[in-house]
């Protein structure tokens, strides 16, 4: 799960060598024909010519990651956990990524527990080992609820999913004890466990969800640009190619264990709902590919396929579970088709994070898969089973590559060569340079001046620096020191801030940054910092480059008498605005 990527870097590979033959550089409308030419002429070039494929360093990390093109709109990110931790991004699903294990390995274990102690019926439990059963009962669903809730404060998207998986496993587990209770009475029992541990998991973060205002919480029919079967089978391939064989191992399986007289009774018995059954996921299919949703042809009847293996009445419970898991991701991927949450970036963060969730379900099942289909390879034509493996072994091969290359391209893209190897995330910046608004800025002043704050300001007086696009050097100092400053990232404090209050209230304070440091009114700059009380002012190389022109000479101007300098270097100071 954690240690393969997607198929993307053969992807890239692929697309480079034809791109080296390609007579504009670009594959654009090109068939995959004459793209297979281009691509043998292009391996010949790096074979025999010391070509080298067309990509920058960053590349080989990076477009893994974005296995979906969508013209014209947002690209979808697709994610999967080597990429999350190769870059170390600390957002909400990376730190979740433990917990939905956690959660998933609860629920499994919940109904592991239930297959074993399934043969005791209510019927023949003494008082005792009621009463100890009870007791045990109620300590698992209570750490069922503290899993799948503190999910919630966590990465919510993951909320949803994992919480529906461990009710329906306790819903699941009662009902199995339930043995020699009537219908209604197993049925009750089974779904007041399963809403305890939704309440139950509520109650955990109700903390939380008291003070927490959800921005986002409508869902719209996409419209844009969807997955194109070939982008779904790069991120998917390798997890369909052990899944697709298992599927109809389990079918093969099923039709040997029923007698022919047994299933020719039960095909007249039952042909019309089957057929009625085949007929709508046809039209589902059909209808979905129509409407442009590219992979229905191929995920609604595999969907299908694996819900009608459920049915299977000996079918054992690890097999009945990974079945689930499976038809479970596979909706999953339908639905990010069909809906996107309403403030998404396009359907960047939909697709990105259920693709992960369904990341994690297709590992856990395939692994299974993989098991018993060596398990019964015997059942198999040896060429056959031989030849499945080689391809099995190339597509993990294909899945390897991006460690490799990937991780190996994300160590050595660095902003400064020469920068250490160390756990210290501010090492690099004694050594990188920042080219930005025409100014090659020295980091190491930036590097100084922060230490000196780390090491000189006690408690969180607020700061004001300079403000800048996203994903540039702004806001550096409240990043690297903790310290609040007077208005951070544009887009993510508009989000954030959403619910209370309007987006002006944020972009009038970028607005308010810009004209603090850019006026010659010293009143007009006192009354800024008062009004957020500001304790100091960063006046570096970023707000030189900035916020040029006289507005900043007010600040040697004016040391010592509305504020004082307290640390320089280079081209940078921090200045402490006196109490008044």
């Amino acid at each position: 799960m954690a240690l393969l990527g997607n198929l993307g870097t053969v992807r890239m590979i692929f697309h480079g060598l034809a791109r080296l033959a390609s007579p504009t550089g670009s594959l654009e409308g090109v068939s995959l024909f004459h793209q297979l030419g281009w691509a043998a002429l292009g391996l010949v070039q790096v074979l025999f010519q010391h070509a080298h494929l067309p990509y920058g360093i960053g590349d080989w990390y990076w477009i893994p990651s974005r296995a979906i093109s969508a013209p014209g709109d947002v690209e979808p990110i697709t994610e999967f956990p080597f990429f999350t931790f190769l870059y170390a991004d600390l957002h909400a699903h990376m730190i979740a990524l433990g917990l939905t294990l956690l959660a998933l390995a609860w629920a499994l274990a919940v109904l592991v527990a239930s297959w074993r102690r399934g043969v005791v019926t209510w019927s023949q439990r003494n008082e005792e080992t009621t009463h100890d059963a009870t007791t045990h009962d109620v300590t698992i669903l209570l750490w069922g609820a503290l899993v799948t809730g503190m999910l919630r404060a966590t990465n919510t998207w993951d909320w949803p999913t994992y919480t529906a998986l461990g009710m329906l496993a306790v819903g699941w587990a009662v009902w199995q004890r339930g043995r020699g209770l009537g219908i209604p009475a197993r049925l009750g029992r089974a779904l007041a466990a399963a809403a305890a541990l939704f309440v139950a998991g509520m109650l955990v973060v109700a903390p939380y969800t008291h003070w927490y205002a959800q921005g986002y919480n409508k869902v719209h029919l996409w419209q844009g640009t969807r997955t194109p079967t070939s982008a779904y089978l790069v991120h998917w391939g390798l997890f369909l190619f052990v899944l697709v064989p298992w599927l109809l191992f389990e079918t093969i399986a099923w039709l040997r264990a029923v007698p022919l007289l047994d299933g020719l009774r039960w095909w007249r018995r039952w042909r019309g709902r089957v057929g009625g059954a085949a007929a709508t996921v046809a039209v589902v299919a059909l209808g979905l590919t129509l409407w442009g949703v590219h992979i229905a042809w191929l995920v609604v009847p595999l969907a299908a396929w694996a819900g009608a293996l459920l049915l299977r009445p000996d079918l054992p419970p690890g097999r009945r579970a990974a079945l689930f898991l499976l038809g479970t991701g596979l909706t999953l991927t339908l639905v990010v088709e069909v809906v996107v949450l309403e403030g998404d970036i396009g359907r960047m963060n939909t697709v990105f994070k259920f693709y992960l969730q369904v990341w994690t379900l297709f590992a856990v099942s395939a692994a299974a898969a993989w098991g018993w289909l060596r398990d019964g390879r015997v059942l198999w034509r040896p060429r056959l089973w031989h030849g499945w493996v080689a391809g099995l072994a190339l597509l993990v091969w294909g899945a390897a590559l991006f460690p490799v290359l990937g991780g190996m391209a994300k160590v050595k893209d660095r902003m400064a060569p020469e920068a250490p190897h160390t756990l210290d995330g501010m090492a690099y910046m004694d050594h990188a340079r920042y080219f930005d608004q025409n100014w090659d800025m020295d980091l190491s002043q930036d590097a100084a001046a922060i230490r000196w704050l780390r090491e000189h300001v006690d408690g969180s007086p607020v700061i004001v620096e300079g403000n800048t696009v996203e994903y540039r050097w702004g806001s550096r100092y409240a990043i690297y020191t903790g310290l609040p400053s007077v208005v951070g990232w544009n887009w993510h404090q508009r989000q954030q801030r959403g619910v209370v209050t309007s987006p002006e209230w944020v972009t009038d304070r970028i607005a308010e940054v810009a004209e603090f440091y850019g006026t010659t009114d010293p009143q007009g700059a006192l009354a800024f910092l008062r009004r957020y009380g500001v304790r100091y002012i960063i006046v570096g190389q970023l707000e030189r480059a900035y916020y040029p022109g006289p507005g900043l000479d007010k600040f040697a101007e004016y040391n010592g008498y509305l504020w004082r300098e307290v640390f320089r270097t280079g081209e940078t100071v921090v200045y402490e605005v006196g109490e008044r």
